[in-house]
């Protein structure tokens, strides 16, 4: 292999990493399962340019550090720009369902993993996955809900044991917490983007594109969801210290002890 720098990546969405080809300056879109067989963030990957009259090995660095959601709100721009409105929405839609996801598993598990170094990594993976089964069939709605609630519910478990008993106790809930329960909380821009959440229609206007009537939002429909949600899911991850690492976690907790 030629000696040559790593090569920075151009653009990394959520599903793919573009990188251009030092040798023959071509840009090159690298699907993050198809083409480099992780989703785990690209810190240094060698690659081969994706030109058949090319085809010289490279080596990609520099990926995106960003949260799962907030990726995808960062692709809803390009989809904007395409004009595909449908589209940009749906990726909204499910940046919400993500971050309530994040938050759920930051809460229950990782969190109480970290609170105790003693604690075997197969319990935590038995906790995860006890949770992903718990919540797969859950909508927005469902999501949402539980969100708010575990919000306003009190600190997180102080272990796995305690972890897994309240995992176990998930379930639907019929009716998420009141305003005047949120508004109790002491930290005014919590409550503020809390409500944003809560009143959120985002859900609603997605229903409306993926069932049968496959409604197409217009660009202002579109522009008002992405402003909305990142005005909303930025501040908030930052607020509630969300990492989707659960070492982080360990390395944090550990240090304020």
């Amino acid at each position: 292999m030629d000696e040559i720098d790593a090569v920075w990546i151009a653009r990394a969405s959520y599903e793919n990493v573009a990188a251009e080809c030092p040798w023959c300056h071509r840009e090159c879109t690298f699907n993050r399962v198809s083409d480099l067989g992780t989703v785990e963030p690209v810190t240094g990957r060698d690659v081969q340019c994706l030109h058949p009259d090319c085809g010289r090995p490279f080596r990609i660095i520099g990926d995106t550090a960003n949260n799962a959601h907030e990726t995808l709100i960062y692709d809803a721009y390009v989809l904007l720009d395409r004009k595909q409105y449908m589209n940009c929405v749906l990726s909204l839609a499910q940046a919400y369902e993500m971050f309530f996801s994040l938050y759920l598993r930051v809460k229950l598990v990782y969190r109480s993993y970290a609170a105790d170094s003693e604690q075997l990594s197969d319990s935590l993976n038995g906790t995860h996955q006890a949770l992903l089964d718990k919540t797969q069939a859950f909508a927005f709605g469902d999501m949402r809900k539980l969100f708010l609630h575990h919000m306003v519910a009190g600190p997180p478990p102080k272990d796995l044991v305690e972890a897994n008993a309240a995992v176990s106790r998930l379930s639907r809930i019929a009716k998420g917490p009141s305003e005047q329960a949120i508004e109790a909380l002491d930290d005014p821009e919590l409550v503020r983007l809390l409500k944003a959440v809560q009143t959120t229609e985002i859900g609603n206007l997605r229903n409306a594109v993926v069932h049968k009537q496959g409604y197409r939002p217009s660009a202002a429909e579109a522009l008002a969801c992405l402003r909305e949600t990142r005005d909303t899911l930025f501040p908030l991850t930052q607020l509630l210290d969300l990492h989707d690492d659960v070492m982080w976690y360990v390395t944090h907790l550990q240090s304020e002890v």
